[in-house]
């Protein structure tokens, strides 16, 4: 048994050692030539990317993608040639500090010999400017969002440095934002995205728009910069108006309203300051100055915006809730009952009842004495133990 067993063990190990070599001389010239496509840069596996070649294959790539590598972190970001000898990249994907190098779609390696800012947003987002050592032919379209078109492509280097691409859209509908406002914006809000990573890329059939910058801490809407857009300076109340223009329903009109006379809705009976809430998107109305000829009541009240989505997005579904009413009634459109008692806050020499409450909740005599009668809407007032009743005289406006 021995002797047959040992020639075996004799074979088997010059086949190996056979193949061995053949192996070494494959690599050496794989090596070789992989020097020369890659630009006389070696081949070190910290800045390749891990699939060599076109990175694109399988996917629908804008025009002027490179993959662009930190040699620090070891990570892989998607940047677009901006120009033959520049390359843009997010921040929010690596930094300024880094070390890079890109990689082209057709697998050569291009070292990067400076970093400049490009550009900013109101965050503080940038978009870095990546001069290159030698020229990139091939550049990208940029180009601002189509106006009726909100879909998006998203592109992205996983982990392993494999490009992952995924379809998002474009809202400018949303109020947790107020300058993402239109196509033409620089702040841009991507929804309907599920795990991208900072500093994706955004395209748009082909033309690259911009690149995502972060997510929003509360919900499940991402920051974006358009690198095509304008910077503008709005309010959420400016959005308010001009989106609920394209909406027909009450409380959008009221709402619209509302946002669009601030700070201050000079009415038929009264002067009244509004007060937005931007965090709570609530409405405050308040009194200033009545007009001296008032002879109806009329209410102050809190309002809130109540969405039909998760994204405060602003749409023909948006409703408005009363949180708290504040009404006024002229004294003498007031029945007031008292039963021969008097209250601290109750003063009949005063011009105006003040009610903590709406006007529908106060009751409207139907038979009204000769002391009432007219064609004004008079009220049932019983401030006894109720401390919703008080009484004020309220500034004339003129």
């Amino acid at each position: 048994m021995n002797k047959l067993i040992a020639p075996i063990i004799l074979i088997l190990a010059f086949t190996v050692t056979s193949c061995s070599d053949d192996a070494k001389k494959a690599i050496n010239n794989i090596a070789s030539q992989s020097e020369e496509t890659l630009g006389g840069i070696s081949n070190d596996r910290t800045i390749l990317n891990p699939k060599l070649g076109n990175f694109c294959d399988g996917h629908e790539c804008p025009e002027g993608i490179v993959a662009v590598k930190t040699e620090k972190k070891k990570l892989t970001c998607s940047g677009i040639v901006k120009s033959q000898s520049e390359v843009l990249i997010s921040e929010n994907c690596a930094t300024e500090n880094e070390a890079f190098n890109i990689q082209t779609t057709d697998g050569k390696l291009i070292k990067v010999t400076s970093v400049e800012d490009e550009l900013s947003n109101e965050f503080g987002d940038k978009i870095l400017k990546l001069n290159l050592e030698k020229e990139i032919p091939n550049t990208a379209n940029i180009e601002l969002p189509e106006i009726d078109n909100n879909e998006v492509q998203l592109n992205y280097f996983n982990e392993l440095g494999e490009l992952q691409s995924q379809d998002c859209e474009l809202t400018y509908a949303s109020l947790a934002y107020a300058n993402s406002f239109d196509n033409e914006s620089q702040l841009l809000n991507i929804k309907n995205c599920e795990g991208v990573r900072d500093g994706a890329l955004i395209s748009q059939n082909g033309k690259v728009i911009g690149f995502l910058t972060k997510k929003h801490n509360e919900i499940e809407l991402y920051e974006g910069i358009s690198l095509n857009g304008e910077e503008i300076e709005s309010t959420i109340p400016l959005k308010i108006d001009s989106l609920s223009l394209n909406y027909d329903s009450d409380d959008i009109l009221i709402l619209g309203l509302y946002a669009s006379v601030m700070p201050i809705l000079e009415g038929e009976y009264s002067n009244q300051e509004i007060i937005f809430d931007k965090h709570n998107f609530i409405f405050d109305i308040r009194t200033v100055c009545l007009n001296s000829k008032l002879k109806e009541a009329y209410e102050d009240e809190t309002i809130k915006i109540k969405f039909n989505n998760k994204l405060y997005e602003f749409n023909g579904f948006t409703q408005l809730e009363v949180l708290k009413n504040i009404s006024y009634i002229p004294m003498e459109l007031g029945m007031i009952v008292d039963f021969g008692q008097t209250t601290a806050n109750f003063n009949k020499a005063h011009k105006h009842i003040v009610y903590r409450g709406s006007l529908s909740e106060l009751v409207k005599p139907r038979n009204i004495s000769n002391n009432y009668k007219g064609d004004k809407t008079h009220y049932l007032i019983t401030p006894v133990n109720d401390n919703r009743y008080s009484t004020t005289n309220i500034e004339t406006c003129y």
